[in-house]
């Protein structure tokens, strides 16, 4: 953000560039200092000052905070900024904040406080705009009045001016990702000389755009983050500044990193003790060839939370209120009973107004409890919805496997009972109690003679010979064995009954009925 920088008329203007161009040339090519503010690392604590809708989320409402920049770390007038922050939750979607601000920038030093306000409007559960406003007033002097008295110049003494300046922003927040606009002195007015601060072409304008990434953990990396955020800050007469900060962020302590085109790259570390104080450093150091020669930059960020965090053993009596479930009334009744309780809160001493606050969160905590459990079980049951559907899937490829398998099984039996060209093959479906299967035929008698004695030649070989009688033809069939597949009668009729039976066999098959 640009403090803005007075404009005195025109012939005071050639003189103090003139006594500027000598100065800089008796201190041999000092580096320009760009006039805005070098706030873009502020990524915990004061950073409002970036863009004052940040109050609302990065600051931390109710706090104190100290942030001091020693730019270069020069001999002699060092670029430094001071900036003190008191930052206020207010009732609803919005946030304060009231600060002391002093920046030297080289050529001038500023002095005065900063008013911010923001207010966050929802779109709806993933969507808001946030809308904030930072108002400066400021006591603005030249910083270093050494080259004012060249030879040959005279001297130059318009005094302090004061100068009021605005800077309003906007941030869009679509779930994690977060897009931002900020005008550092789209309103500036120099309230000593009456007159615009600065003009059209001076302003100062920021863009950025951030995404956070949470991550799990547990420990000190509860509630743990990754922050990344680019910029882009376009300076009047001076180059565009670009960057990227990262922020890794816990409850307990953070790390950043960044890169400025300009100032070069960053490094920081912080830590939070107590939940209630936070302290941080940061050093950084220039990369480019304008810069060689300067000492590293330095910056450390203190801050206060006085909000106390609630614990089990500061609401042991609020319990048992918290077990009672409250009958349901109508809305009116309910309406009547807040304003009830909020006449009876005023009413409160100190000691209970703060046992209700604790016990407030306390029933907060608890709903978020119930809020996480209930999402665990619905990802529960959906798991054990999904093993199951899985485990049917599989069970139904099975079963189709199978099929296709048994069709399969049955095609090869049919085509394998079907007779061979040139082979002996019957089947029939008997009447007689005959189990069904195939049978090594060996002869047919329609004699009991002539039956018996074939009967008896096979027992005199060591066969054991079987027999059934067909009512229908009146014939003894004698076999030498029954199989239950064509394929295993068919072998022991090729091998002559494995070498037993050197004579004529042929097969019948006695079908189901």
């Amino acid at each position: 953000m640009k403090i803005a920088l007075l404009y005195p008329s025109m012939p005071k203007l050639l003189i103090i560039f003139f006594a500027l161009l000598i100065g800089r040339t008796m201190i041999a090519q000092e580096v320009t200092l760009p006039p805005d503010l070098r706030q873009y690392n502020l990524t915990q604590f004061n950073s409002s000052l970036l863009n004052p809708s940040f109050t609302l989320d990065r600051n931390n409402p109710q706090s104190l905070s100290l942030w001091t920049r020693w730019q270069w770390q020069q001999i002699d007038a060092d670029p430094t900024t001071v900036f003190v922050n008191y930052t206020h939750r207010l009732q609803g979607n919005a946030a304060f904040g009231v600060g002391f601000l002093q920046q030297n920038t080289g050529v001038f030093l500023q002095t005065g406080g900063v008013l911010n306000y923001a207010y966050k409007l929802n779109i709806d559960p993933d969507f808001h705009i946030a809308l904030g406003i930072n108002v400066y007033g400021f006591q603005q002097e030249l910083a270093d009045d050494r080259f004012q008295q060249g030879p040959g110049l005279p001297f130059i003494d318009n005094g302090p001016s004061f100068v009021i300046q605005a800077a309003p922003g906007i941030q869009l927040g679509y779930k994690n990702l977060r897009l931002g606009f900020v005008g550092e002195n789209v309103v500036d007015y120099n309230i000593t000389e009456g007159e615009k601060n600065n003009g059209f072409d001076d302003k100062i304008y920021v863009g950025h755009a951030s995404y956070e990434f949470p991550i799990p953990g547990a420990g000190i990396f509860e509630g743990a983050y990754l922050r990344p955020m680019a910029y882009l800050k376009t300076v009047p007469t001076l180059d565009t500044q670009y960057g990227l900060n990262t922020l890794f962020g816990t409850q307990k302590f953070w790390a950043q990193a960044g890169y400025n085109n300009f100032y070069g790259v960053s490094g920081g570390v912080g830590g939070t003790f107590f939940n209630k104080f936070s302290i941080g450093a940061l050093v950084e150091i220039g990369t480019s060839s304008d810069l060689d020669g300067k000492e590293p930059t330095f910056e450390i960020v203190t801050s206060y939370q006085f909000a106390v965090p609630v614990t089990q053993d500061e609401i042991p009596e609020l319990e048992e209120e918290q077990e009672e479930t409250p009958e349901p009334v109508e809305k009116e009744e309910e309406a009547a009973e807040e304003e009830t309780e909020i006449v009876k809160e005023k009413k409160l001493s100190r000691k209970e107004r703060k046992a209700l606050a604790l016990a407030q969160a306390k029933r907060t905590q608890d709903s978020l409890l119930l809020v996480k459990r209930t999402e665990d079980s619905l990802a529960l049951a959906k798991s054990k919805a999904t093993e199951i559907e899985n485990e049917l899937r599989l069970k139904e490829i099975q079963r189709k496997k199978d099929s296709v398998e048994a069709i399969a099984k049955a095609k090869l039996i049919a085509e394998e009972e079907k007779p061979k060209k040139g082979e002996r093959f019957e089947e029939a479906v008997l009447t007689e109690d005959i189990r069904p299967g195939y049978y090594l035929i060996v002869n047919v008698f329609g004699t009991k003679t002539y039956y018996n004695r074939f009967m008896q030649s096979l027992k005199d070989k060591g066969i054991d010979p079987k027999s059934f009688y067909r009512t229908q033809k009146k014939y003894n069939y004698v076999y030498l064995e029954r199989y239950d597949s064509m394929q295993e009668a068919r072998k022991a009729r090729d091998s002559k009954f494995f070498g037993k039976y050197p004579e004529t066999i042929w097969i019948f098959r006695v079908k189901a009925k």
